[in-house]
């Protein structure tokens, strides 16, 4: 009776198993919104058209995280920010500007005088002061900067009066670079 033993695997299948793809990670996408808001999720972000606001489904709980939001439609207003999770969608708009459940740079009378094409960055670090810091076409905006931010806060947007924009969480969807230390938010990974 012969046997043939081999220690290692036949080079073919070697090859074949080492090309596996790897698991796709989870991507941010929008969470709690109005029910006048629409949203359309591209390979270029997240088109968010309508009226009212917009909290990802994804919690700034990295140390350092940055995405960016283009104006492809100014209309009457646009807020981009951080806010906490309300209970109520409805609650959304106003928790977003009030500077103690949420915290935006704005267009508008009262705010920056944003223009179509324009894109603005949003830098939160949890062990920074500033926390929190905007950006507009990768010039900072100082005088929109917040120094202390602190729990479980959300990306959030708020549009109104024919304002369209492109929510971007992803490296290749933005269009100046990351500030520093910072890197694209990520949503965490299940274990399981």
């Amino acid at each position: 009776m012969q046997f043939i033993l081999r220690c290692c695997r036949p080079r073919q299948q070697a090859e074949e198993t080492d090309q596996q793809p790897l698991s796709q990670l989870p991507k941010v996408k929008v969470g709690k919104r109005a029910a006048t808001l629409k949203v359309k999720t591209t390979e270029n972000g997240i088109h968010l058209t309508g009226s009212g606001a917009a909290l990802a489904n994804t919690m700034v709980e990295q140390d350092a995280a940055y995405w960016e939001v283009r104006i492809a439609k100014l209309g009457e207003k646009a807020e981009i920010g951080v806010a906490y999770e309300r209970p109520k969608k409805e609650d959304l708009a106003d928790a977003l500007h009030d500077g103690q459940q949420g915290w935006c740079v704005s267009s508008g009378p009262a705010g920056k005088p944003f223009e179509e094409g324009d894109v603005i960055g949003v830098a939160f670090g949890q062990g920074d002061i500033p926390n929190l810091r905007f950006f507009l076409n990768g010039q900072a905006i100082d005088e929109a900067t917040v120094k202390h931010v602190r729990g479980e806060v959300y990306p959030a947007v708020f549009l109104d009066g024919g304002t369209e924009l492109k929510w971007g969480f992803e490296p290749e969807q933005f269009a100046q670079p990351i500030p520093g230390r910072f890197t694209e938010l990520r949503p965490p990974r299940q274990m399981l």
